[in-house]
């Protein structure tokens, strides 16, 4: 896939110099009701921008935008030639807020990258299109600090539009290809959900830095395809490290994948 997606992306973003933050609801009579800071609205709030994006970049470049009629089913949108491409790219919108540590600091980003354990295992369990006709996974995330002063429901008039508190604030964002962000554990502890590579510097998400980015996406598909379920009685592997141990007991020479891993972790110890 020739395809430059990210530059496009980042591309578009840069000339229409969107803003992101979006304050209220609107009623056809003109009522305006506030927003509060609930994650899943603000999330899809930027689905929302990043439809009117992709369509855009869809229409320059002869492809069909085709958003995902689930919220279940992966991925958020699929970008492709026509329903028989096979080089189909899969874009999901991921969003996430900033914690702080005592000191200030914030906390490490952390996102669910989609199931590991339906279409990556069974090619269409739960995806738009079988999961070998895409070439390309994309994720365009967000990170936002919440306005815990944002009260959601609050009814103002049309002219004191601009005295409503946005609930959410510094956004930034990136887009990379899905495996090279993600890291090696679950989302959460009690989900089948991919966790992504955890850290508070942006760029190493902007350059797509996690382990996966130098030990390459057949790794990543052969690690996560094969990552225990939640409730799974035996758990082989639940670490690259015990991965790497899993893969040389079946006979597997992974002496140069580990001397990867060994140097990322060097470079990226403190992430």
């Amino acid at each position: 896939m020739k395809f430059d997606f990210i530059g496009t992306f980042n591309r578009k973003i840069a000339e229409r110099n969107i803003n992101w933050e979006v304050s209220a609801l609107a009623t056809p009579d003109g009522r305006i009701f506030s927003l509060g800071s609930d994650s899943k609205l603000i999330g899809r709030i930027f689905e929302l921008i990043s439809y009117h994006i992709l369509q855009e970049i869809a229409d320059e470049n002869e492809f069909i935008l085709q958003p995902s009629e689930k919220q279940t089913v992966y991925p958020d949108f699929t970008l492709m030639k026509s329903k028989a491409d096979t080089e189909k790219i899969a874009i999901d919108i991921k969003t996430t807020y900033r914690t702080f540590k005592k000191n200030g600091e914030p906390g490490d980003y952390g996102f669910t990258l989609g199931s590991y354990a339906s279409f990556m295992r069974n090619g269409t369990k739960n995806i738009m299109f079988p999961y070998d006709q895409y070439a390309k996974h994309y994720v365009v995330g967000f990170v936002y600090t919440r306005n815990e002063t944002a009260q959601e429901g609050q009814m103002y008039r049309i002219e004191q539009i601009k005295q409503i508190p946005v609930p959410y604030k510094d956004v930034a964002f990136f887009v990379q290809e899905k495996y090279k962000i993600s890291g090696e554990k679950r989302g959460s502890g009690n989900t089948e959900n991919i966790g992504s590579y955890k850290t508070n510097n942006m760029e190493y998400l902007i350059n797509g830095e996690g382990p996966f980015s130098v030990l390459g996406i057949s790794v990543f598909e052969q690690y996560w395809s094969g990552y225990p379920k939640y409730r799974a009685a035996s758990k082989e592997y639940t670490s690259l490290d015990e991965y790497f141990a899993f893969c040389r007991a079946k006979g597997q020479d992974v002496d140069e994948l580990e001397r990867v891993y060994s140097y990322w972790k060097r470079v990226h110890k403190g992430k």
